[in-house]
């Protein structure tokens, strides 16, 4: 793969002129697909000179200076819950059982804001980014390794700035206290959700014995994170479970296999804890009516749930409310009883379509999937920038930092903060979902000719979309190679029918 840079524009009469700038490398060779797919989206690969200065001078150690004010959380159990691979920790957990009954979770989310300030290189470079992209192979993250895997990740047995969130919670999992602390842990141990969910579902001997202090800590979690998730349920929270691909890799760089991520125990537990946490912020920033941004997600549009009503009739099934009054739990309560059907997939993949797209706003609108009137991102600053903003808004709120100026200049810079955000949200989807794409074609190259079982996931004009079972890899059906009928396309009903 080359790159050309042309010098003159391509005319009728003449060609255009042209110099090799760059050679990637054999198209074939691991790493390239990645490097011509960084190219294409323009996701800047490198971080400028001043901003790793910036990083650097920092060190990599907590000073004692920095500790002031704080609140030291250190001799508290503390642990991050990460996959195998993960390099940047953004987010520990604390969890505790009062002497009422109640809960006490506390959320210590890594303080990128303490070191990176409004207007610094490091600030400028990230908000050009806007998130961190994450491909098979490696990640390009938003600040350069001094700060995304060092003095700003949650490492264990090392002291960590943080911004704390401890919610009490009630046996029907409301949050009936909650509190802020500028904080500093010292994470006891670096857990991955294989061996949380090992010690939790397994009961694997080794796991317990290796991790017996902290194994009465993950039995908490298991109970809380029963008690939230049933509490999200009954407000209708829509829980789409669809499997997303992971893509296994050796030690070449080569495809070996592509498999269906599984969300065990771990996973859930940890996202359940992320989504109060980011509830809890956005409830007390809307509060203090202080200037942030906001995760929100719209209702679907009508004509779009008319067209989806008029799909699952054809399967015997009913959204059973008119679509001006639709409310995330009818979503909910049709997947419930599709769960295990075998239109389950198709349906939940429609339905999906139907859906708005979430993004960030200055102005709170709620969020129609999670059934939630306030919803922030308040959880992952290391590798997105609407994080830190919401971090700079929550501790100016609680020490009542903001000026009137700068309440202002905030009110307007932040629409479009959110726009381009939310832009750079979807520039790092589309990236990772291509080259994601890539490696399916590239490992199924080698298969053609092959049979294999799957799902018909999707219905158009052109043909069918089915997604294999055993690689877990979509691909079409052309209309052209339906050759035993003539098959007739009912756009609402997402058919093709054969005469």
């Amino acid at each position: 793969m080359v790159i050309i840079e042309l010098t003159r524009w391509p005319t009728p009469t003449r060609g255009a002129i042209g110099h090799v700038t760059e050679v990637l490398g054999d198209i074939d060779a691991p790493g390239v697909d990645t490097e011509i797919i960084i190219r294409k989206y323009g996701i800047p690969d490198q971080h400028s000179a001043e901003a790793v200065t910036e990083a650097t001078r920092m060190g990599t150690q907590v000073s004692e200076r920095d500790l002031r004010g704080r609140t030291d959380f250190r001799d508290v159990p503390t642990v991050t819950i990460d996959g195998e691979h993960a390099r940047d920790f953004d987010d520990a957990i604390t969890i505790d059982k009062l002497p009422n009954g109640n809960f006490w979770l506390g959320v210590h989310i890594a303080d990128v804001s303490h070191y990176v300030h409004e207007g610094s290189a490091l600030d400028r470079e990230a908000y050009d980014r806007g998130t961190s992209v994450y491909f098979p192979e490696r990640a390009v993250h938003m600040f350069p390794s001094e700060l995304a895997t060092g003095l700003c990740s949650l490492n264990p047995h090392v002291d960590r700035l943080v911004q704390s969130c401890f919610m009490e919670i009630d046996r029907r999992g409301q949050v009936v206290r909650h509190e802020f602390h500028d904080g500093v842990i010292n994470s006891d141990e670096r857990m991955t959700y294989t061996a949380v969910n090992g010690i939790l579902t397994d009961r694997d001997p080794a796991l317990v014995k290796r991790y017996a202090p902290l194994v009465p800590m993950f039995e908490q979690m298991r109970e809380l994170f029963q008690i939230l998730n049933d509490a999200r349920r009954r407000r209708g929270s829509i829980d789409f479970d669809l499997n997303e691909a992971e893509v296994i890799m050796d030690e070449r760089g080569v495809v070996e296999a592509i498999i269906a991520l599984q969300r065990n125990v771990a996973h859930r537990l940890i996202e359940e804890f992320m989504l109060l946490a980011n509830e809890t912020v956005a409830t007390y920033l809307e509060s203090q009516e202080a200037p942030a941004l906001y995760r929100i997600h719209e209702a679907p549009d009508l004509l779009k749930v008319a067209k989806f009503e008029e799909f699952i009739s054809g399967f015997g099934y009913s959204l059973a409310a008119p679509a001006n009054t639709l409310r995330p739990r009818h979503f909910q309560k049709l997947l419930e009883k599709l769960d295990g059907k075998p239109e389950e997939k198709p349906i939940a993949m429609v339905m999906l379509r139907t859906m708005q797209k979430a993004r960030y706003a200055p102005e709170n609108l709620g969020h129609f999937g999670l059934a939630s009137p306030s919803y922030t991102h308040f959880t992952s600053p290391i590798r997105r920038y609407p994080d830190l903003v919401v971090h700079r808004a929550l501790r100016a709120a609680r020490h009542q930092t903001l000026s009137d100026d700068d309440r202002e200049e905030w009110t307007e810079e932040l629409p479009e903060v959110a726009r381009h955000t939310s832009e750079m949200e979807r520039r790092a989807d589309d990236a990772e979902r291509e080259l994601v794409q890539w490696k399916k074609v590239k490992f199924m190259a080698d298969k053609v000719g092959d049979e294999f079982e799957g799902y018909v996931t999707g219905v158009a004009a052109f043909g069918l979309f089915v997604e294999l079972i055993e690689h877990f890899v979509e691909g079409l059906v052309h209309v052209s190679t339906m050759a035993d009928d003539y098959y007739r396309f009912i756009d609402g009903a997402h058919l093709r029918r054969g005469e």
